[in-house]
């Protein structure tokens, strides 16, 4: 805290001078161009007395302020300084913040990436922006289907990318946290997003293609988990898929086909909706035959759904060449097939 140049009332400057030092200047070069926006034109010596500086000190600041077109001079004996208005401020700042960004990604891009991946790990985030940056990229990152779950506030700050996400053509499940009904969100996030329940209480998710998740408690927001495993990625979509059956439905139309899934539970549910409004369908699944442990590539009629809650028995019955084929999620262990990737398509009857 630093007294007003002059006012009656005490001025925090903290964050003026945190955004000149961002700008490659000094906090005295913020204090005296808040001193010339505070009084108007001021020649060195008079900055110099009210700010108690000594003068070369006044002057090196004014050459840096000057450079930087933040100030304008006027000739005379004394010269007399004056800035200029916060407006030009911010444009000066947007165009060297631009500049440091395209600087970052030459040298970045430059660097020799290790070719060494790690395809599975739990990673710790320890700043909660960092979590939210990190759940921001998995969304931009997903190519076929989300699961998106949170607080009002978590889903308020996703909406942007989840909207882009849609509009890319990828399947958004979306769960809303809130102890009461979410009345506050609901007309943007029935604008933006077509797939959407709400839950009393959970987790803060981010799930992208069954692979990658981002996953923070709700009362620790400053501690979060960075998931590239895949039993726990399944552990993940298994609550999500309870809670997604469990709670209340805002908005939840039958899908538009072709579709493509990477969660298997909520691909039964979606095919076990469709054929009962009747609709015939065809499954094109990508995955691994549980018996030889290859990779394959099925395709045949949807005979039937199997979908038992209770004892957790799930999978689709697919009329191939070679017959009936049961068609269980990644961990499958009882069906012929585990599926990563799921088209569905309608045909005609």
């Amino acid at each position: 805290m630093i007294r007003s140049y002059g006012g009656g009332e005490d001025m925090n400057i903290d964050y003026i001078i945190e955004l000149f030092k961002r700008l490659g200047l000094s906090s005295s070069d913020a204090k005296i161009y808040t001193l010339l926006i505070l009084k108007g034109p001021l020649s060195p010596s008079k900055i110099a007395e009210i700010l108690t500086m000594h003068r070369p000190q006044v002057h090196e600041s004014l050459k840096r302020l000057s450079a930087k077109g933040l100030v304008e001079v006027l000739g005379g004996r004394p010269s007399t300084y004056r800035a200029v208005e916060p407006e030009i401020l911010f444009k000066v700042f947007d165009k060297e913040m631009k500049e440091i960004k395209n600087r970052a990604k030459e040298v970045l891009s430059a660097l020799k990436v290790s070719t060494k991946e790690v395809d599975y790990g739990v990673w710790m985030l320890r700043s909660y922006e960092g979590i939210m940056l990190k759940a921001e990229s998995l969304i931009e990152k997903a190519q076929i289907d989300l699961a998106v779950c949170g607080n009002e506030e978590f889903i308020l700050r996703m909406i942007e990318k989840l909207r882009k996400a849609r509009e890319r053509g990828l399947l958004v499940y979306t769960i809303v946290y809130s102890e009461k009904h979410p009345r506050r969100i609901i007309p943007t996030v029935r604008k933006f997003l077509d797939k959407i329940k709400w839950a009393i209480s959970g987790d803060l998710m981010v799930i992208a293609d069954s692979k990658e998740a981002v996953l923070v408690q709700r009362r620790i927001k400053d501690y979060g988990l960075y998931i590239r495993e895949p039993v726990l990625i399944d552990y993940l979509l298994h609550d999500f898929f309870n809670r997604w059956i469990r709670g209340r439905s805002i908005k939840d139309p039958i899908v538009k086909l072709p579709r493509r899934f990477t969660i298997h539970r909520l691909a039964l549910l979606e095919a076990k909706r469709m054929i009962e409004h009747g609709k015939k369908l065809k499954a094109r699944i990508e995955g691994r035959l549980t018996k030889y442990d290859i990779n394959t590539v099925i395709e045949g009629l949807i005979h039937d759904i199997i979908l038992d809650l209770s004892t957790g028995l799930m999978h689709f019955l697919v009329k191939t060449e070679d017959g009936v084929m049961r068609v269980g999620g990644p961990d499958a262990i009882v069906e012929e097939c585990a599926a990563y990737v799921i088209e569905l398509e309608e045909v005609s009857s």
